[in-house]
């Protein structure tokens, strides 16, 4: 079967994706497994042209909203201390190479991120940037952990869905915000099966499956699923929703009933305030700026809805008016831009005298002052690489002359004939490495 990988990770497996989306999702599939047509959740049937209307009218954001960069590169900004990380599209597992424009993440590619945020020097919080109808269940449990977990704060802004599986992951943050028009929920689980079984009769293709095991091919694509599979696959996604259950009710510090009787149903705005759900209605760029306030302040909330003393929930604790944000926006901005530098700052002279004082520097100092102050290269990768440039003997002192002035040499192309005067370009690393190299072989 054509495309049998794509039909492997969407059919016969449970996932944590809103079921409006989910009739895109299978529209989509639809088109390339060639369906005759889609029965989705509420039993309404579409033919092929319905599907791919459906799929036309699907277009992921793939551009960061604040530098209007192209984000497919699964990059993130840094605005006044907070790391902005997209949530955006399907969320796969072990997909991190793809990137946003193709309406798909991976749980890696966002968990690499998240790593590299809480190791950057300049990062002090994290906002997560959800607008995510949810996807697989594979890997979703363990980044939501992670998440967590995380050493640094974490807010999620719902941007404008965090539906099944980006809530999980945005309930686990420290604080979930949305705007007045966006929705989070639909906490349940959902499986699709396709059955081939006529086609392949009109087609006249008769599969005969050869098999060993009673279950080895539940749920095959080239017969009616037979009940007894069926009410298998119903147990499988009821205990899986009852485990995503019990991670919101964990994550929002609110009972399990509480969570199982919302049915995934998805709430909008202040509904999700009041049902647990969410902390706080706020525009994306409201929450930016109440995060890095809340930085610069060494402060922040409590996972879950704010507390009184008393121990009772109260819906206006831990907010900020808009009297404070406006107050706090500026001290906030510029405390995180001076923390950043200050801190860049100290980083930067700690790993150029690091390259430049290991012990592989001995003999390569010109190639070391290249690496330390040409590049960013982190100082234990310069290390290991300098260790593979011979080092210059103290007799052949010419040669690292004649490294430093290779700086400043320009390299002939050649033209058509093979002659020189093609134009010049200033050396890459590389070249001036290897041309030291030769200097240093020469004398």
């Amino acid at each position: 079967m054509k495309y049998a990988h794509v039909a492997a990770r969407a059919l016969n497996r449970p996932l944590l994706l809103e079921p409006g989306y989910a009739r895109i999702l299978f529209s989509a599939i639809g088109g390339r497994l060639n369906f005759a047509g889609l029965v989705d959740a509420k039993g309404d049937a579409l033919d092929p042209k319905a599907m791919a209307a459906l799929c036309e009218s699907y277009l992921p954001r793939a551009r960061d909203p604040w530098s209007g960069a192209d984000i497919t590169d699964q990059s993130y900004p840094v605005v006044d201390g907070v790391a902005i990380i997209p949530v955006q599209g399907s969320l796969m597992h072990k997909s991190g190479y793809i990137g946003t424009s193709s309406g798909c993440m991976g749980y890696d590619g966002i968990q690499a991120q998240i790593e590299s945020a809480l190791s950057s020097s300049r990062v002090k919080g994290i906002l997560l940037d959800v607008d995510s109808p949810g996807g697989e269940v594979a890997g979703v449990r363990d980044l939501a952990r992670m998440i967590s977990g995380a050493s640094k704060p974490v807010w999620t802004h719902a941007n404008e869905m965090a539906a099944s599986a980006a809530y999980w992951l945005g309930s686990a943050a420290d604080r979930l915000i949305l705007s007045d028009t966006a929705e989070v929920g639909s906490i349940g689980v959902l499986m699709a099966h396709a059955d081939y079984s006529g086609a392949l009769d009109q087609e006249g293709i008769k599969v005969t499956l050869l098999y060993a095991g009673a279950h080895k091919v539940d749920g095959n694509p080239y017969e009616a699923l037979p009940e007894a599979v069926r009410n298998a696959f119903q147990a499988d996604i009821d205990e899986l929703r009852s485990q995503f259950a019990e991670a919101v009710a964990g994550n929002r510090s609110i009972p399990t009933a509480q969570v199982l009787s919302t049915e995934a149903q998805l709430y909008r705005g202040r509904d999700a305030v009041e049902i647990g759900l969410a902390d706080q209605v706020m525009s994306f760029d409201e929450t930016l700026s109440a995060f890095s306030a809340t930085l610069a302040k060494q402060g922040g909330f409590s996972k879950g809805k704010s507390m009184s003393k008393d121990g009772n929930a109260s819906p206006n604790a831990g907010e900020i008016t808009p009297e404070q944000l406006a107050q706090a926006r500026e001290a906030g901005r510029a405390e995180g831009h001076a923390a950043g530098l200050r801190e860049g700052a100290t980083a930067e002279r700690t790993r150029v005298g690091a390259i430049l004082g290991c012990d592989a520097a001995k003999g390569r100092e010109a190639t070391a002052r290249e690496f330390a102050l040409g590049t960013d290269m982190a100082a234990e990768v310069a290390t290991k690489l300098l260790a593979t440039v011979p080092a210059i003997d103290p007799a052949a002192s010419a040669a690292a002359t004649a490294l430093e002035q290779m700086g400043n040499v320009q390299l002939v192309r050649p033209d058509a004939s093979g002659q020189g005067g093609g134009g010049g370009e200033k050396p890459s690393l590389a070249q001036r490495i290897a041309g030291a190299q030769q200097v240093q072989r020469r004398a």
